[in-house]
């Protein structure tokens, strides 16, 4: 029997520079808009018409370059939710190479890897639907027999036109906003003029495009308005600027009350399942045989799995070490994290599963981590000088870990709906793991460098929210130095437990329509402009037929893509000393 051509040098190749370029992409978009997308689809596209022209490709090959090229979105995606917490807390204004490196490759390799113990769980026989996977799988096989970008590209020219117009020229405004003060209640709108954010909308749909804006809604209608009124010292303001205050001093936290919730409810909801899963896993590994009955259902084998992500508890021990000089301590951070990050893992990819990738709610997972973490460094005496910035470093290996479990699990399901060899493919996304993590400090660092994040002394001209970050920062030096807003955040609390009853009910009546609590959180926290360009975007999926759906995502990749990497060159200029806007 001829051997498939698969695991090609070529497709890891072609999948390691799209991993780095998607990887950059999705680090701007989500200091920006606090939300990433998978990098499956336009990576699959690209990917296949690179090696068309090269000639003699086959369909896993494809999907080896694609699913190498889709760990950068998610060591990204890890790293811009986490790291960028480190610059709000102050004393730093660049992100330590090492440090940032070093988490990212062990959190990277434990979410790619530890998954690979619940692949048949969750694919094989759970058969949970994994609506990314599937259709990067349909764009696998329609690519087999016509391979066709365009809508790719025209997307990304359009986005790249907008962006240069804006941030590099200054001729057309990044946003449009309005205020002003009804009756002693202080009212706000905006809007963002982002192709980017329209194309997230279209990629994610109404439903949670709708969920996202009604949190923005609530929060900037009716929470901040409220507010407002029991603040009449601030009727001296403008409007604008009081209410931006009020809401990223209290609304906002809402948010995270209402995150802390949907994490909790979700671990609630598929406990039953991990435990199944774990017990499997379990099981495999004590066995110390890996399953190999068809090729299509070959994995690493156990031993190799456990021996790689065990590489990164070295790394976290030290890093600990550095921030503790505790030897005790450090042992016991690493031995709960390591627990924790497969946990994190396990959690993350059901999830993604049910929700796609590009709604992996892994802030919410690692906002409890790092919560839960905080309160017991605070517990064993660690300074205030100290337990945030090592609280967050940790944070940033689950999230990491999760990020990728998520983006692996559904490259694997990919696999699977297209007769790939799993083994082939989780070597290929440990690759691209590992790859990505070398160049996420510098993209971040670039980034930073130029816009700065909003509220912070680092803040320029169209400065970026990072609202996962600031979440991350602001949870963890409430907890060491006090001044959290706890009122709003059991408001927020409150609201996704009700938002929790009724999806339950929704989801027993078999209704099309649900209401998961995490797109209505993001919606709680981040500036209400991008709310409203994001649902914008998600009214043009309305009444689409597949075809056009499937050239309306490839379109919206591209304005995502062609967006962000803008982001990135005007950020690569302005570090290099060019003054933006020219004009």
């Amino acid at each position: 029997m001829p051997e498939i051509r698969e695991l090609t040098a070529r497709a890891i190749a072609i999948g390691l520079v799209l991993a780095i370029i998607l990887g950059a992409a999705n680090a701007y978009l989500g200091l920006y808009a606090g939300l990433t997308v998978s990098a499956s689809i336009p990576a699959a596209v690209i990917s296949m018409a690179i090696l068309r022209a090269m000639g003699g490709s086959t369909i896993l090959e494809n999907n080896v370059a694609q699913t190498v090229a889709s760990a950068g979105e998610a060591v990204a995606a890890g790293a811009i939710f986490t790291f960028p917490a480190l610059v709000i807390l102050g004393g730093a204004t660049r992100l330590p190479y090492p440090e940032v490196t070093a988490l990212c490759i062990a959190g990277g390799t434990m979410g790619s890897l530890l998954v690979v113990f619940l692949r048949r769980a969750y694919i094989v026989e759970e058969k949970l639907p994994f609506p990314e996977g599937v259709a990067c799988a349909e764009v696998l096989r329609a690519g087999a027999k016509s391979a066709n970008p365009a809508p790719l590209f025209r997307g990304a020219i359009i986005a790249a036109i907008l962006k240069t117009a804006q941030d590099i020229f200054g001729i057309v405004p990044a946003s449009f906003s309005t205020a002003r003060w009804i009756g002693g209640a202080a009212f706000a709108g905006s809007i963002d003029l982002s192709a980017a954010l329209c194309g997230i909308g279209f990629i994610v749909g109404v439903r949670i495009a709708a969920l996202v804006f009604a949190g923005g809604a609530f929060a900037w209608m009716i929470a901040v308005p409220i507010i407002s009124i029991r603040h009449p010292e601030l009727r001296s303001m403008g409007a604008s600027a009081a209410a931006s205050t009020l809401w990223s001093q209290q609304a906002r936290y809402l948010g995270v009350g209402a995150m802390l919730t949907g994490g909790i409810v979700t671990l609630l909801r598929l406990r039953s399942r991990v435990r199944t899963a774990l017990r499997d896993s379990i099981s495999a590994l004590r066995s110390g045989a890996a399953h190999t009955a068809a090729r299509e259902d070959t994995d690493l084998h156990p031993t190799t799995i456990v021996g790689a992500s065990a590489l990164g508890l070295p790394i976290i021990f030290a890093l600990c070490m550095v921030l503790t000089g505790n030897a005790t301590l450090s042992a016991g951070i690493t031995i709960v994290l390591a627990v924790v990050g497969f946990f994190a893992t396990a959690v993350a990819g059901y999830i993604t599963g049910l929700v796609g990738a590009s709604n992996n709610p892994v802030s919410g997972i690692t906002v409890i981590v790092l919560l839960a973490l905080a309160l017991v460094l605070k517990a064993l005496g660690v300074s205030p000088d100290v337990g945030p910035r090592l609280a967050i470093m940790a944070g940033a290996l689950v999230c990491t870990a999760a990020a990728m479990a998520g983006d692996s699990m559904h490259d694997l399901a990919t696999g699977f709906y297209v007769g790939a060899t799993p083994r082939a493919l989780e070597i290929g996304v440990a690759i691209g793991a590992v790859a990505s993590a070398f160049v996420v400090a510098p993209v971040l660092n670039l980034l930073l460098g130029a816009y700065g994040i909003a509220g912070t002394a680092t803040a320029k001209a169209g400065a970026l929210a990072a609202p996962q970050a600031f979440l991350m920062a602001k949870v963890t030096d409430g907890v060491f130095r006090g001044g959290l807003p706890w009122d709003a955040i059991a408001i927020g609390a409150v609201l996704a437990a009700s938002l929790a009853i009724v999806d339950g009910a929704l989801e027993r009546r078999g209704s099309s329509w649900r209401t998961p609590i995490m797109p209505v959180a993001i919606g709680l926290y981040l500036p209400f402009g991008l709310s409203v360009a994001i649902f914008i975007g998600s009214l043009f999926s309305i009444g689409r037929s597949r075809e056009e759906s499937g050239s309306g995502v490839l379109f919206a990749a591209g304005l995502v893509t062609g967006e962000a990497l803008t982001g990135v060159l005007s950020g690569a200029l302005v570090t290099a000393g060019a003054r933006l806007p020219i004009f």
